[in-house]
C-alpha cells in the first residue's frame, strides 16, 4: 500500500488486522505441536511468550516500513507528481524495503551460525566473543558498501538523465556502476575474510600453547591476556599502552602482542617481552562484560539499520531505478 485511498479501511488498520490473524494462527499451530508432543504446560507457555514477543518485533517493523511508503506517496504528490507515478515511487520504495530486509535476516543467519560453529568447535568464550565482533564488522562493512551502492545507482541515473539519454541508456549506466560497485565489494569481502582466516589461525596456535605444558606458567600467563605495555626505551609512544597477547613466538621468545588503536594512533602488532607486559585481565577473564557486549550489539545492529534505512530512502526518491 502506499496511501491516497479514499475510503475504507486504512492500511494501518488493515496491516493490524492481518497480523492479528496471522498471530493467532501461529499461536494454534504452535500449541497443538507441543500438545502432540507431550510438552508440559510451563513448556507451551514459555514457547507461545516468545511467538508473541518474536511477532511484536516484526509488526513494530512492518508499521516503520509502511509509514516510510506513506510518507514517499506524500512527498511525491507534495512534488506534483500524479496518483500514479506516486504510487509507483512507492513500489520503488517497498521493493528496496524487501532488499534490506533480506541482508538484515542473512546478517542475523550469519551471527548464529558463526556462534554455533564456534561452540561446537569447542573454542573459548573469548574466541567465540572475537569471532562474532569479527563477523560484525564484516557485516557493517557490507552494509556501508550496500549504502554506497546505493548512491552511485543513483547518481549514475541522475547524470544520465541530465544528458538527455533515454530510459534503455539510463539503465545500462545503473547497471554498470551496480556491476562495478559488486566487484569492488566482493575484493574488499575476500580481504577481510581471509584476514579472519589468519586469525582464527592465530587463536587456534594460543590454544595449543596454552594448553603446553613445555612452557613455563609464566609464559602461560600471560598469553591471551590482556596487557599494558611498560619499560620501553625504543618505543616509548607506547608505555602505557594496552593490548592482548596474542601468542608466544618461540624463535623469538617474545609474544605478539596486538596493540590496541588509541585516538590518531592505528591498531599495530609488535614483538615484546615478557619483561614489559604487565596483566590486566588473564585470558578468559569476564570483567562483568556482558551488559557492556549486549549495548555494543545494540548499536551495531542499530547502526546497520541506519544505514541501509539511509540507501533505501536515497533509491526510493529516483523511481527511474530498478532493483
Amino acid at each position: 500500500g502506499g496511501g491516497g485511498s479514499g475510503g475504507g479501511e486504512s492500511p494501518m488498520s488493515l496491516l493490524a488486522r492481518e497480523g492479528e490473524k496471522e498471530l493467532q494462527a501461529a499461536l494454534q499451530k504452535v500449541q497443538a505441536d507441543m500438545e502432540s508432543q507431550g510438552c508440559s504446560r510451563e513448556e507451551i507457555g514459555s514457547q507461545l511468550a516468545s511467538v508473541r514477543e518474536s511477532h511484536a518485533a516484526y509488526m513494530r517493523q512492518q508499521r516503520q516500513m509502511l509509514q516510510e511508503r506513506e510518507e514517499v506517496y506524500k512527498e511525491a504528490i507534495a512534488e506534483g507528481l500524479t496518483p500514479e507515478a506516486a504510487k509507483a515511487r512507492v513500489q520503488a520504495c517497498a521493493q528496496w524495503q524487501q532488499q534490506m530486509q533480506r541482508l538484515q535476516a542473512k546478517h542475523q543467519a550469519a551471527m548464529q551460525k558463526t556462534h554455533h560453529e564456534a561452540e561446537a568447535a569447542g573454542v573459548s568464550p573469548a574466541e567465540i566473543k572475537r569471532r562474532l565482533e569479527a563477523q560484525r564488522r564484516l557485516q557493517q562493512a557490507e552494509a556501508e558498501a550496500w549504502q554506497q551502492k546505493m548512491r552511485a545507482r543513483q547518481q549514475a541515473a541522475s547524470e544520465a538523465a541530465e544528458k538527455g539519454q533515454s530510459a534503455a541508456e539510463v539503465e545500462k549506466a545503473v547497471k554498470a556502476v551496480t556491476r562495478a560497485q559488486d566487484a569492488a565489494w566482493a575484493e574488499r569481502e575476500a580481504a577481510l575474510l581471509a584476514a579472519e582466516g589468519v586469525a582464527r589461525r592465530e587463536a587456534a596456535e594460543a590454544a595449543r600453547q596454552l594448553a603446553d605444558a613445555s612452557l613455563s606458567p609464566e609464559i602461560r600467563r600471560i598469553l591471551l591476556a590482556r596487557v599494558r605495555i611498560g619499560g620501553l626505551s625504543a618505543r616509548p609512544d607506547l608505555n602505557g599502552r594496552e593490548g592482548v597477547a596474542k601468542m608466544w613466538v618461540v624463535e623469538k621468545s617474545r609474544f605478539a602482542v596486538l596493540v590496541d588503536g588509541q585516538g590518531a594512533k592505528a591498531a599495530e602488532q609488535l614483538l615484546l617481552k615478557a619483561a614489559n607486559l604487565t596483566v590486566l585481565q588473564p585470558a578468559g577473564g569476564g570483567g562483568g562484560g556482558s551488559g557492556a557486549a549486549a549495548e555494543e550489539e545494540e548499536s551495531a545492529a542499530s547502526r546497520e539499520r541506519e544505514l541501509l534505512a539511509a540507501a533505501a530512502a536515497a533509491v526510493a526518491a529516483e523511481p527511474r531505478l530498478t532493483p
